[in-house]
């Protein structure tokens, strides 16, 4: 109700409504097969925005629904082959940053970008703000369609956090790509991560030294295999 509210124009500005203290409905991590399911029964609209979310990590409320084709790069640039997405403010000056794009999500955004119209938003709205405000309702349905026990949508935030944790990426890293002010708050996401991804992360970084060091050292080759 406050949402419409806001997008009435009934009150000036959205309200923010936190969990008690406790709840952990936005700590749940997705699997590959529910995401599946879940983008199968989902709307187009809801299906782009999940895409986004759980690709680029992005924050629903601020990043994601009101996102402008001005910040949106499809052109490769020398650190996103795919383009990348340019968040421009947000809670710290942590969340100002560059996001690659992925193959899929970069496909989403070209096929919307043909189809906007003259809109300034990727998802544009009929409301005072000119953008989608919230996925809550389609959510909910795609969801219990699906067979998923309820959760938030931005869950797929978290389920972004959780999967680069498990890939491999280092909490420096993963902190800039989520826009967190500290690295120490994207630990969380580690605590999905099994012995069999530490094990895969530290095969990463040993190709990674085995590589460069050849590149530094072509005549210690032999010695380094």
């Amino acid at each position: 109700m406050l949402t419409l509210a806001f997008e009435w124009g009934l009150i000036t500005r959205p309200v923010l409504i936190h969990e008690l203290p406790g709840e952990l409905r936005r700590e749940r991590t997705l699997s590959f097969a529910e995401e599946a399911r879940y983008l199968n029964v989902a709307s187009s609209t809801l299906r782009d925005v999940t895409i986004l979310g759980v690709d680029c990590g992005l924050r629903p409320n601020s990043e994601l629904f009101p996102l402008k084709w001005e910040n949106v790069h499809l052109k490769p640039a020398p650190d996103a082959g795919n383009g990348f997405i340019h968040i421009i403010d947000g809670k710290t000056k942590s969340a100002v940053r560059n996001i690659p794009l992925t193959d899929r999500a970069r496909e989403v955004l070209q096929r919307r970008q043909q189809s906007n119209g003259s809109s300034p938003y990727v998802f544009p709205g009929g409301g005072q703000t000119g953008h989608l405000i919230t996925v809550q309702h389609a959510h909910e349905r795609a969801s219990k369609k699906a067979g998923l026990e309820p959760f938030e949508f931005y869950c797929w935030r978290h389920t972004f956090g959780t999967r680069a944790a498990q890939a491999g990426v280092d909490r420096f890293a993963l902190a800039r790509l989520m826009g967190h002010s500290s690295p120490s708050v994207a630990e969380r996401y580690y605590i999905h991560v099994s012995e069999q991804h530490v094990a895969a992360g530290f095969e990463k970084f040993q190709a990674y030294q085995k590589r460069n060091q050849i590149q530094a050292f072509p005549q210690c080759t032999t010695a380094l295999q």
